[in-house]
């Protein structure tokens, strides 16, 4: 089995991010999960093996770009995917090259080519 880094899905719909967890981990990804922007940055401090961020835009407290940043500033070559109903704002225009985005509701091989590129 090829080790593979471990994905953190921040998303505060509770069954959504179960949804998320449950599709990575089909696809053969560790997962960790997060409702919010602050908790997902307390596990990316705690946590080595996460190398993928799976983010929502609209989350409580910070938006999904602002957590990208901070997430990106603690971990300078972690992988994000955004995945959102929302097409991209011009705030992200500093982080996008680095920002993969995915379109909800998304399926299982739309996400397995966003984590395996």
């Amino acid at each position: 089995m090829v080790n593979r880094p471990k994905v953190l899905v921040v998303e505060d719909i509770a069954l959504v991010r179960m949804t998320a967890v449950e599709m990575i981990r089909e696809i053969g990804f560790p997962a960790a999960e997060a409702g919010g922007g602050e908790e997902a940055l307390s596990l990316l401090q705690a946590d080595p093996d996460i190398g993928i961020l799976l983010t929502d835009l609209g989350l409580p407290g910070m938006t999904g770009w602002q957590l990208t940043e901070r997430a990106q500033s603690l971990k300078p070559n972690l992988k994000v995917i955004i995945a959102s109903g929302y097409s991209p704002g011009s705030e992200a225009a500093g982080t996008r090259a680095r920002v993969t985005q995915i379109v909800k509701p998304f399926g299982i091989e739309q996400l397995r080519r966003a984590l395996e590129s």
